[in-house]
């Protein structure tokens, strides 16, 4: 029996805090994305491209997606090195539209409160 893989906890604390809703990704980062999928899919000749328009997957989702490629794939050729050094964008990407819908989400949440205090006075 092999051993389980060792766990990327830096992934999965990437996964963990994306959250699990659609995130608002302009079109050239979904673009980014999916270019980076497809360099993947063509480097390594596997399927990388979810079925789901990248637009309509949770943010989570999307993540585990990437993650769990860049921690599987083993690049052999610079082809290779190139698509796989591609994910770390994406997963970027998607980190940093992640954080902003939730730091975004939190303020309204604030104002929401600040306003029903408010209307309590």
């Amino acid at each position: 029996m092999t051993p389980p893989p060792p766990t990327d906890l830096a992934g999965e604390r990437l996964v963990r805090k994306t959250p699990d809703c659609i995130l608002p990704l302009d079109q050239g980062d979904q673009d980014y994305i999916r270019a980076g999928l497809e360099a993947v899919q063509e480097a390594f000749g596997i399927a990388a491209l979810p079925d789901v328009p990248l637009g309509l997957m949770p943010g989570r989702t999307l993540m585990r997606l990437l993650v769990d490629l860049r921690a599987r794939l083993r690049p052999r050729s610079p082809e290779q090195t190139s698509a796989w050094g591609r994910l770390a964008g994406a997963i970027l990407i998607l980190d940093m539209a992640g954080e902003f819908a939730s730091q975004h989400s939190q303020a309204e949440e604030r104002r929401r409160a600040m306003e029903h205090d408010d209307l309590e006075d």
